[in-house]
C-alpha cells in the first residue's frame, strides 16, 4: 500500500514544470463556463439532499381562511310547522318560523396551526442515503469534466505554442532565401550568372511569405480557442513558455499507471456511487415489503361563524397514526428485483470500465513511445540535412553547385525542422494524452 501511495505521488508530480502553462491552467479552472455549469448541478445536488433531511423534521402550517357565500343548494326545514301547533295548544305566545339552510358556509372562517412528524418512515432515511451518493456522483463527473478541460488547455497551449515555432522557422528560411537573393544579384551584376537566378529567389521567397501567412491566421484560431477554453477575450495575448520545447523526454512506467489509473480515473468514482445509490434503493424496497410507517399530528385553532376568536369557536385535534400496505399486487416486490438488477448492471459497468481505461492507457503509453521514436528519428534526419545544406551552400557560393541543389538542400532543412518541431510537440501531446487517461 505504501508503495502505491509513493508512486501516486510521484506520478501525479511528474508535470510539464511549466509556471506559465500551470496559471493558464489555474485560470481555466476558475473560469471556464462549462465547468462552472458543472459545479452549479453539484451544488443543487447537495441542496436535494438537505431537503431529503428536512422530511425526517417536524412540519408546522399557519392556515387560515374565511368564506363568504350567496345562493347555492339549501335545505328547508319546517321547524315552525313542527312546534307551533305544540306552543298553541299550551297557549303559549311563542311562535316559531320555519327555516332554510344554506350548504355553502356563509361568514365562516377557520384559522389554524396544522403539526405533523413522521416517528418512522424507512423512506426517509434510504432517500437520504440515495441522495448522499447521487451527490457524490454529480461531484465525480465534476472532476472528470475538470480532468478533460486540463486536457484541453494543455493541448491548445501546446498547438498554439508549435505554430509560432513553425512560423520561426518559415522566417529563418526566408532570411536564408533573402540572403540567396541578395548573393544571386551580385552575380548577375558581376555578369556570372543571368537574371533568372534572382526571379528563381523571389519565387522562393513567395512560397514562404505564403506560409507565413497562412500559419498566422492558424495562430489566431489557435489564441481564440485557447482564450476560450479559459474564458477570457479571444484576442487576449497569450504568453509562450519555450522551455517545454527544451524539457527532456517523458519516462512513464505502465504498470504503475494502469494501477494509479484505477485509483484516480473519477469514472470509478461515479460507477462506486451509482452502485451504493441502487443499493440503497434496493434496501428501501425491501423495508417498505415488511416495515409501517407511523406519524403523529394535530392541530389546533378556531372555528365558526364571524370572524372571533374565543373559547366556543377554539379547538384542538390529535392524531397518530400508521399505514401498512397489505397487498399491492407484488409491487414491492418487483421494485427490490428491479433494484438488484441494476446494481448488478453498474457492477459489470464497473468491471468493464476497469479493462477499458486499463486498454486506454496502455494505448496512450504506446503511442507516446512511438512519438518518443519519431522525435528522436526526426532529430537524426535534421542533422544529416543540415549537414547536407552547409557543404551545398558552400558549393554553391564557390560555383561548384546548381541553384536547384541549393534550394532542395533548404528545403530539406526547413522540412527536417518543422518535422522535428511537430515530432516534439506529439510528444507532449501524447504525454497529456497519457496523464488524461491515467486520471492525473
Amino acid at each position: 500500500m505504501l508503495l502505491l501511495v509513493v508512486w501516486a505521488a510521484r506520478l501525479a508530480a511528474q508535470q510539464y514544470a511549466s509556471p506559465v502553462l500551470d496559471e493558464y491552467l489555474r485560470q481555466g479552472l476558475a473560469n471556464n463556463l462549462g465547468l462552472k455549469t458543472r459545479h452549479l448541478e453539484w451544488q443543487k445536488s447537495l441542496e436535494s439532499i438537505r431537503q431529503a433531511r428536512s422530511f425526517s423534521s417536524p412540519t408546522v402550517q399557519f392556515n387560515a381562511n374565511y368564506t363568504r357565500a350567496i345562493g347555492g343548494r339549501s335545505i328547508d326545514l319546517p321547524i315552525g310547522d313542527l312546534l307551533n301547533p305544540v306552543y298553541m295548544a299550551l297557549n303559549s305566545p311563542q311562535r316559531v318560523d320555519n327555516q332554510s339552510i344554506q350548504f355553502l358556509p356563509d361568514n365562516f372562517h377557520e384559522t389554524k396551526f396544522k403539526i405533523a412528524y413522521p416517528l418512522f418512515n424507512s423512506d426517509l432515511r434510504h432517500n437520504r442515503q440515495i441522495q448522499h451518493h447521487l451527490s457524490d456522483s454529480k461531484e465525480a463527473e465534476k472532476r472528470a469534466y475538470e480532468q478533460q478541460l486540463r486536457y484541453q488547455i494543455t493541448i491548445a497551449y501546446l498547438r498554439y505554442l508549435q505554430s509560432v515555432e513553425a512560423e520561426k522557422i518559415w522566417i529563418n528560411s526566408r532570411n536564408v532565401l533573402t540572403e540567396l537573393r541578395r548573393f544571386n544579384e551580385s552575380l548577375v551584376k558581376n555578369n556570372v550568372a543571368t537574371r533568372d537566378v534572382v526571379a528563381t529567389a523571389d519565387y522562393e521567397l513567395s512560397k514562404v511569405d505564403k506560409e507565413v501567412y497562412s500559419l498566422r491566421s492558424n495562430q489566431n484560431t489557435a489564441r481564440a480557442y485557447f482564450n476560450f477554453l479559459i474564458n477570457r477575450d479571444l484576442q487576449a495575448d497569450v504568453t509562450l513558455d519555450t522551455a517545454l520545447l527544451r524539457r527532456p523526454l517523458p519516462q512513464y512506467a505502465l504498470p504503475e499507471l494502469i494501477t494509479y489509473a484505477q485509483q484516480h480515473r473519477q469514472e470509478f468514482a461515479a460507477l462506486q456511487s451509482g452502485i451504493q445509490a441502487s443499493e440503497s434503493a434496493q434496501r428501501l424496497q425491501e423495508a417498505n415489503r415488511v416495515l409501517p410507517d407511523a406519524y403523529i399530528g394535530g392541530e389546533i385553532g378556531f372555528q365558526g361563524f364571524g370572524y372571533t376568536f374565543d373559547k366556543e369557536q377554539a379547538y384542538a385535534i390529535g392524531q397518530i397514526g400508521v399505514t401498512y400496505d397489505l397487498f399491492n399486487g407484488g409491487q414491492n416486490k418487483t421494485k427490490v428485483q428491479q433494484a438488484r438488477i441494476e446494481t448488478e448492471r453498474i457492477r459489470n459497468q464497473y468491471a468493464e470500465a476497469e479493462q477499458q481505461i486499463a486498454l486506454q492507457v496502455t494505448q496512450a503509453w504506446n503511442e507516446l513511445e512511438a512519438a518518443k521514436y519519431s522525435w528522436q528519428t526526426a532529430q537524426a534526419g535534421l542533422k544529416a540535412a543540415e549537414e547536407s545544406f552547409r557543404i551545398v551552400n558552400n558549393k554553391y557560393r564557390a560555383n561548384q553547385a546548381l541553384l536547384l541543389e541549393f534550394l532542395e538542400a533548404q528545403n530539406r532543412v526547413t522540412t527536417a525542422r518543422l518535422q522535428v518541431s511537430l515530432a516534439w510537440t506529439d510528444v507532449l501531446i501524447q504525454e497529456a494524452e497519457l496523464r488524461k487517461a491515467a486520471g492525473m
